[in-house]
């Protein structure tokens, strides 16, 4: 009963915000530690009695006869709303293609050789500073005023804590807050204490964003590590626990050899068709380029000869490509502005009073 007569709300959520200002200004941090345990616990046990009314379901008429709208897409065809991990082993180049992403999805550009809505990011990067990400986005051709907020390091452990005690809860209030079309956390073991090999652990903390992501149409991508067996299958690789790759509903695993420019990137998930993306690092711009005719770019036949032809004569006009694929002259002009959008092909000016095209340039990378 609270002062007025009334029963109290269990509200874990508070509890779990209640409980770490306390132990925080506790002197003794073995103490602290302690009664974190035991508080948790208890939190738990009562979560487990607490009265409540009964199970809200949906019968099978419901769900047969609903239009259920469809899922919300960072990034068509690879990553759909809801719960996404992006693998890989150490120093491969994991962080740069989030931070791509993340710009993409912020000023409403191409990523993975897509057209990307643009929409709010919030990222989390818990192993870098704010210097370090300055550089990387100048690096990259960030612009002013794009919508994205930034946690660098240390930030994270004061306003959230650890995502399997409460902090995953706080964390769903802020992206429901924000409207984020995006969410990255790098890393995700930066944002997770205890055994990842454990599975209740891992359930525990992940289980809260991929609820908020489904909920709110957003998409949580965690940067996570691969384990030393890895051989190129993007659930199993994952590090830790079977629980990582049983929940997520997108994995991407990204393979790199040492030394070596060109990588692959694994896509595999419940919303998406599997497939493997060949990439290729510029490091003087920080970006990953895709190659032409990779899965991810879904090139029609006509579309790759275009790409041939124009590699072959240089700039020019529809009417002129046209002639020299046999083609007619409008369905030439369809894979023309297909490709445009993709980022594969530019516009190069005018000549006779006709638009002409090229193959993108590298000097201008094709942003992820």
């Amino acid at each position: 009963m609270d002062e007025s007569g009334k029963a109290a709300t269990f509200d874990p959520v508070a509890i779990e915000e209640h409980k770490r200002a306390f132990l925080k200004a506790l002197p003794d941090q073995d103490l602290a530690q302690e009664l974190d345990g035991l508080i948790t616990a208890k939190t738990k046990a009562k979560l487990r009695q607490s009265d409540g009314p009964p199970l809200e379901t949906l019968t099978a008429d419901e769900i047969l006869t609903t239009d259920w709208p469809e899922p919300v897409w960072s990034v068509p065809g690879l990553l759909p709303s809801g719960l996404a991990i992006l693998a890989g082993k150490a120093k491969v180049g994991k962080s740069w293609l989030a931070l791509q992403i993340a710009q993409a999805v912020a000023a409403g550009g191409v990523a993975l050789g897509e057209r990307v809505t643009a929409g709010p990011v919030l990222y989390l990067a818990l192993e870098d500073t704010p210097r370090r990400l300055r550089d990387r986005m100048t690096k990259q051709g960030w612009s002013a005023g794009l919508p994205c907020d930034f946690m660098a390091l240390g930030e994270f452990y004061d306003q959230v804590g650890d995502l399997r005690n409460g902090g995953g809860e706080i964390l769903a209030r802020q992206i429901k807050h924000g409207g984020h079309r995006l969410v990255v956390i790098d890393t995700l073991g930066r944002s997770v204490g205890g055994d990842h090999n454990d599975y209740t652990d891992m359930t525990l903390a992940l289980a809260p964003l991929q609820e908020i992501a489904h909920n709110n149409n957003c998409t949580a991508l965690l940067i996570d590590h691969h384990n030393k067996m890895a051989g190129g299958d993007a659930l199993t690789d994952i590090l830790g626990t079977t629980a990582k790759g049983a929940m997520v509903d997108t994995a991407l695993g990204l393979y790199r050899e040492r030394g070596k420019a060109g990588a692959k990137l694994s896509v595999v998930g419940r919303d998406v068709d599997e497939k493997n993306l060949e990439l290729t690092m510029d490091w003087l711009t920080g970006c990953w380029q895709v190659e032409v005719g990779s899965d991810g770019v879904n090139l029609t036949d006509n579309q790759a000869e275009m790409l041939d032809v124009l590699e072959a004569i240089g700039p020019a006009g529809c009417v002129d490509i046209a002639k020299a694929l046999d083609r007619d002259k409008g369905n030439t002009y369809k894979d023309l502005a297909d490709l445009v959008n993709r980022g594969l092909v530019s516009k190069a000016g005018k000549g006779r009073g006709n638009v002409k095209y090229e193959v993108a340039q590298l000097s201008q990378p094709l942003q992820l």
